[in-house]
């Protein structure tokens, strides 16, 4: 199988018809037929069913679709990259972040890394963390890094530790005064006081998730849950539009707060100050050139840049 072949497989699932995709390809269409059944020759199963003069994608041919289409992306970026480099551009970099780095902190680091590298490229990922652990090696098409939260020590990775996040019990700000009278607001709260509010859970095999657990645990009682969320954001623009509260970082408490004219949200501490480590990995195989040594400190420089943001909250 060709990648000639792929490029009109593509052009033809993207186009709808041989027409169209004859046209985008600047090509005959009997040149397109023939490659699509040459094609279908090969991998010995139909792509299209032909009725009416249209062409309708099989099963088959939907599915190997959505790894075609990652490919011609790829090809897309290869491409382009050759013509910057053609012209003095720098280079490439690919990463991927779980969606509450991705949110506020990889935005601002781009900036910050484009203030000395204006002509590198990014492709950007926003993935849960199994899925940035389990492409990061030496494939052309893995991610040259990733940024999550935990994910230090696992076998065949590499991490830099970039900053512990404070973790804070977050609630509507109008909640306040549901408060007992003599509680203090910069003493650590006690979750069993609060134990019957509606409470937002993050799922436990996200690490936020697992450090609200063990705040839980430790308190004897059990929250009373009514939403379940993998994303920390999601979660503190829940807490903002006041359905619960919940068990948050501060990038996420602030991501919020940058966003709202007015954050309705306020930070109590918890018992024990519990954190949360963000770190970057990176494939034990894979050598990091200096672009990305220096990406790497524009990732931290955006942390703490945005975990100070309105620390009075």
């Amino acid at each position: 199988m060709r990648f000639r072949q792929l490029e009109v497989f593509h052009a033809v699932m993207t186009a709808g018809t041989v027409t169209q995709a004859a046209r985008n390809l600047s090509v005959s269409q009997p040149s397109v037929t023939s490659s699509i059944q040459q094609m279908e020759e090969e991998i010995g199963f139909p792509l299209f069913v032909r009725s009416g003069g249209r062409l309708t994608p099989t099963a088959e041919a939907r599915i190997l679709f959505e790894e075609v289409n990652r490919a011609h992306d790829s090809l897309v970026a290869v491409r382009g990259l050759c013509d910057r480099l053609k012209d003095g551009a720098a280079g490439h970099i690919r990463v991927a972040a779980t969606p509450a780095i991705c949110q506020r902190v990889l935005p601002l680091a781009i900036t910050i890394f484009q203030e000395h590298h204006k002509r590198f490229t990014f492709d950007i990922s926003s993935e849960h963390s199994p899925v940035i652990l389990s492409n990061l090696d030496e494939r052309p098409t893995a991610y040259h890094m990733g940024f999550t939260f935990g994910g230090d020590g696992l076998e065949g990775i590499s991490s830099i530790k970039l900053a512990d996040i404070p973790v804070f019990c977050a609630l509507p700000r109008r909640w306040l005064g549901r408060l007992p009278k003599d509680y203090r607001r910069d003493t650590p709260i006690d979750l069993s006081v609060i134990r019957e509010w509606p409470f937002i859970e993050l799922y436990e095999n996200e690490p936020l998730g697992q450090r609200a657990r063990n705040a839980w645990l430790a308190t004897g009682v059990s929250p009373n849950n009514i939403v379940r969320v993998h994303d920390h954001h999601m979660a503190a623009s829940l807490v903002n539009n006041e359905i619960g509260f919940a068990i948050l970082d501060r990038l996420a408490i602030n991501g919020v707060s940058n966003f709202a004219d007015q954050s309705g949200i306020h930070a109590l501490p918890l018992p024990d100050a519990p954190d949360l480590p963000v770190t970057a990995v990176f494939s034990q195989r894979r050598s990091l050139s200096y672009p990305m040594r220096y990406f790497v400190d524009c990732v931290k420089a955006a942390i703490d840049e945005i975990v100070v943001l309105k620390n009075e909250h």
